[in-house]
């Protein structure tokens, strides 16, 4: 294969994942990486705990330096270069830096663009009162406004992950703290019993909860903010706005490369895009569900880095493929841990599956063993033959890990009697005789039918 020139637009996991692998494999070729902030490389999962204090530094979320980038993976890394078109026929990118508008030109391509905060239908304009949680920015506004400003009553507005973990990190930090969100219960990717778990927690730990309230618009108002909803106007010293993302993929959209669900970029198992020479991954672009085949968008840290690594590869010639995701997810709020993977009830449903769904609640250790609780697991698997679909744990913060067994058995199609017979370790301080994993088998395989 002859030397080529590969562009990377977005200088985050998984763009900086793809940049690596092609550096790695063709030491040689021309890698050229535009990211139109000053940071890459960091780990936005830890925000919320860099606004609470438990991540000291900024710089402690960076996994790779620009230097380190730069003089180490000898990567042409282009800080505060926005692209912002794309002309696939030419294979050139156009990109605005701070000395003017340039055309670069490509043999390969490849979008990482990310995803940005989605709005929900609320009207807003961010500032230091009304910010989102979504990058080093963002968290550094936050962070810096809490201890400068010395606010008293703030809210969260959203119900998925980032907003319960804000919850814990506003209310850690001595705010009186409130959860605004447009449904009764939590994120649709929680099942009811789930959902009411974490909210009696929140309730515990004195988090007020405003469920119900569809948020139509934010305003600032000198030094507080107002959130009117369809039922009642809130006012407070700071507001994040955790509504969810969305894939950033207008870059493609505008050049026509196809979109799949929620807009973001279609792509096939070698993460190419219908024009061949051009690549997506990560956050702006859409995956496969393992269990349905369909396509599928959730924005998650490993599918990003993974994702990217794949395209890497096959841009030098690889044949490697990427076989989709189940969504697996993890989170805690305070003491209660919060995990997820595969397909909710009505999920299955709507696939076409003729679904169950059970819940067994046990011990995360032995009865006489101190430090263990009751850990919640909701099951969801097939009427006939037990094929599991999905699982949901709430409970320790240190049992709710045991969804990556989960994750594993889903992936291998196994069955509810097949979680029965497994040969899970055992030894007082982990788990009773009985691993709540093994009991949701024993309980489950006699609601199955033939």
């Amino acid at each position: 294969m002859t030397m080529k020139k590969v562009v990377i637009i977005g200088g985050n996991a998984a763009g900086m994942s793809a940049a690596s692998q092609v550096k790695r494999q063709k030491p040689d070729w021309d890698v050229v990486v535009f990211e139109k902030g000053r940071y890459i490389s960091y780990g936005a999962c830890g925000i919320p705990y860099y606004v609470q204090g438990l991540v000291p530094h900024l710089e402690n979320l960076i996994t790779l330096t620009p230097e380190e980038a730069v003089n180490k993976r000898k990567l042409d890394l282009r800080l505060d270069h926005e692209v912002t078109a794309i002309d696939p026929q030419g294979k050139t990118v156009s990109v605005n830096t701070p000395d003017g508008a340039i055309t670069e030109d490509y043999d390969s391509l490849v979008i990482a663009t990310g995803a940005r905060p989605k709005k929900s239908g609320i009207e807003y304009t961010p500032s230091q009162r009304i910010c989102t949680a979504n990058t080093l920015n963002d968290a550094d506004l936050i962070r810096s406004f809490i201890e400068t400003e010395k606010p008293k009553k703030c809210a969260v507005i959203g119900g998925g992950y980032i907003a319960i973990e804000m919850l814990e990190t506003l209310k850690e930090r001595g705010l009186e703290t409130h959860l605004i969100h447009r449904r009764t219960d939590l994120s649709r990717s929680y099942e009811t019993e789930i959902s009411d778990l974490a909210k009696s927690e929140m309730e515990k730990e004195g988090i007020i909860l405003n469920l119900d309230h569809p948020v139509c618009r934010i305003t600032g108002q000198n030094d507080t903010v107002e959130v009117h909803t369809t039922r009642e106007k809130f006012i407070y010293d700071l507001v994040i706005v955790a509504t969810g993302v969305e894939p950033n993929s207008d870059l493609a959209k505008n050049c026509g490369i196809e979109t799949a669900v929620k807009g973001a970029i279609r792509v096939n198992e070698q993460m190419q895009t219908n024009f061949p020479d051009i690549f997506a991954a990560g956050d702006c672009a859409a995956t496969r569900d393992i269990i349905t085949g369909q396509p599928f968008y959730v924005a998650l840290a490993l599918k990003a880095n993974k994702e990217g690594v794949v395209a890497g590869i096959n841009i030098c010639g690889g044949q490697e493929i990427f076989p989709g995701i189940l969504g697996t997810a993890i989170t805690r709020f305070c003491n209660l841990g919060l995990a997820r993977t595969g397909l909710t009830l009505s999920e299955a449903e709507k696939n076409g599956f003729d679904a169950f769904k059970y819940s067994v609640t046990a011990r995360s250790r032995v009865h006489y063993y101190p430090g263990g609780n009751p850990l919640t697991t909701i099951i969801i698997a097939e009427k006939k033959g037990g094929r599991l679909l999905g699982a949901q744990l709430a409970g320790p913060v240190d049992s709710v890990k045991r969804i990556d067994v989960y994750a594993t058995a889903i992936t291998a199609k196994m069955t509810i009697d097949q979680i029965f017979q497994l040969d899970l370790a055992y030894a007082p301080p982990f788990s009773p005789v009985y691993d709540p994993v093994v009991l949701t088998g024993r309980v489950g395989r006699k609601m199955v039918t033939e």
